[in-house]
């Protein structure tokens, strides 16, 4: 694929040819302050507080739900009943977050909460809004989960265990991790061989890889990948030769001392993925790697054709079980068939940003690509709906941020995307909307909105100022790595050449500043 990179992102840009960073992954939480236990006192995260944040007002209310506002006026219903928050400017509630930074990026929790009016009595507050979906299946169109990278010296059937342990022993009960073996029970899910809690490849394409499926505290989709032997030194390799920056490649790594008050559940690299379904593959891969300047991921590291038994239980046994209760078919709450007698598919591609990747995955609703996909949806879109997720593309500092828009609209409709993606507008105005917060804790980031080509949700932001200065104390005091500055830039420093010069062969100093 030739790249156009029509997004200039951080690091050199994208029509420039350099790296797009990805700013933070967005989670809408039910209970933030359980959400923030579990991703600080759990995974060992730290909670940047100058950026807790609250807020709400017209122009967030049309850019987070233009696609659900646009609908409800369509249908003459109210917003609420297409789960829309009331955040405007005279609304019910607001948007309160948290920012958890990681070694690679950062995770931002978001809870729509009743405002904040102290000239309000506290009994006529709104409850905190609250839209679930009960169908929990990642292969639902859409579907978002996070991937968390574990580190290659740990045992990774141990990590399982101690995540599930000391996520109990803080009262973070849903937090279960499928088995990849067949279960009728939670007892029976408990009972399962402590050396036998995740899911190694041994050979294949794969070799080396160990990965497990689990809800996060409210019940949100996560993952668990440790990369080691084959897989590691291919995927390094790809980091390498974009100029992608991970601690897992970072040759004097050590863990900071928030993960070392945690223990093990805490020995992560970061994020490895933020993962979207897709009812098209290929026009996935083509938006974020022609549009937004990621790179795709060579072969061997991309699935193709992936079935087995194990891989079945892994990813949808919570759903199995469910269906099991409900009497039902497992197909008809989104699961898809991809045991040894199944007749279904999954294929899925990474595109390489200069942080993680992003992973596009497709159902196949019979052994090869030719047959109908197996797109399963929900009725609903909104970002409200608990354990919704976004991934928000940072846009350098130094570029107009409308001008980055207007670019992206333009290079959408040249390239056939204005059909299934658009940037969401300002009311009555022909353009990209965004918002600059001129005050409170976000002073200074910029951002937008748009809808992915599955109807994901992703967002552009961009930091200055204020908040590009707490941007980087944040990075800098938890020891993370980013392309955003250049001292949270390993690879400009050399901290990876090591690594880079054992996964490509020759020496990387001479790309540096390339």
């Amino acid at each position: 694929m030739t790249s156009v990179r029509s997004v200039n992102c951080t690091g050199h840009g994208g029509s420039n040819g350099g790296p797009s960073n990805i700013a933070f992954i967005s989670i809408t939480t039910d209970d933030l302050d359980a959400s923030l236990k579990f991703y600080t006192q759990v995974l060992g995260g730290m909670q940047a507080k100058e950026f807790s944040f609250r807020y709400h007002g017209n122009t967030h209310y049309e850019l987070m739900f233009q696609r659900e506002l646009l609908e409800a006026r369509e249908k003459g219903v109210d917003p609420g009943t297409l789960g829309v928050p009331d955040i405007r400017s005279s609304g019910t509630h607001e948007v309160r977050g948290e920012m958890v930074v990681f070694d690679n990026g950062i995770i931002q929790l978001i809870q729509f909460v009743p405002r904040y009016d102290i000239a309000r009595p506290s009994s006529s507050l709104s409850p905190a809004f609250q839209a679930h979906e009960t169908r929990t299946s990642p292969a639902y169109i859409a579907a978002p989960h996070v991937c968390f990278w574990v580190q290659d010296d740990v045992d990774f059937n141990d990590y399982i265990r101690q995540l599930e342990n000391r996520s109990a022993n803080l009262g973070l009960t849903q937090v279960k991790v499928n088995r990849p073996v067949e279960v009728h029970s939670e007892a029976q899910r408990q009972a399962v061989d402590k050396n036998h809690l995740g899911l190694t490849f041994e050979t294949g394409d794969f070799a080396g890889l160990s990965f497990a499926y689990f809800k996060g505290p409210r019940g949100e989709q996560l993952e668990l990948y440790r990369i080691r032997n084959q897989t590691r030194h291919n995927l390094g390799r790809d980091f390498c030769k974009r100029g992608a920056i991970s601690t897992a490649f970072v040759d004097d790594y050590q863990d900071n001392q928030w993960k070392k008050d945690v223990g093990l559940s805490a020995k992560l690299f970061g994020l490895m993925q933020f993962g979207t379904r897709t009812d098209d593959l290929w026009r996935s891969v083509n938006f974020y790697v022609n549009m937004l300047g990621a790179d795709l991921v060579e072969r061997p590291l991309q699935g193709t054709n992936i079935r087995g038994d194990n891989v079945q239980y892994m990813l949808f046994q919570k759903e199995l079980l469910d269906a099991e209760h409900l009497r039902v078919r497992p197909r008809d709450i989104g699961v898809a068939d991809i045991s040894n007698r199944g007749n279904m598919r999954l294929d899925h591609r990474f595109s390489l940003f200069d942080n993680f990747v992003v992973e596009t995955l497709l159902y196949t609703d019979g052994r090869t690509l030719g047959e109908p996909a197996f797109n399963p949806r929900v009725n609903h879109s909104s970002l409200a709906y608990i354990n919704d997720m976004y991934v928000a593309l940072m846009v350098r500092d130094d570029l107009d941020f409308p001008t980055q828009l207007e670019i992206l609209d333009r290079d959408l409709a040249k390239n056939g995307f204005d059909k299934h993606v658009r940037v969401n507008r300002i009311p009555d105005e022909n353009r990209g909307g965004y918002y600059t917060f001129s005050q409170g804790p976000l002073s200074g980031m910029t951002y937008s909105m748009l809808s992915g080509p599955a109807g994901e949700h992703v967002a552009l932001v961009q930091f200055r100022g204020v908040s590009r200065d707490k941007l980087r104390r944040a990075l800098l005091q938890y020891g993370a790595v980013s392309s955003a500055f250049a001292d949270t830039n390993p690879r400009l420093s050399g901290r990876m050449a090591k690594s880079c010069r054992q996964f490509l062969g020759y020496d990387i100093d001479s790309l540096i500043g390339k």
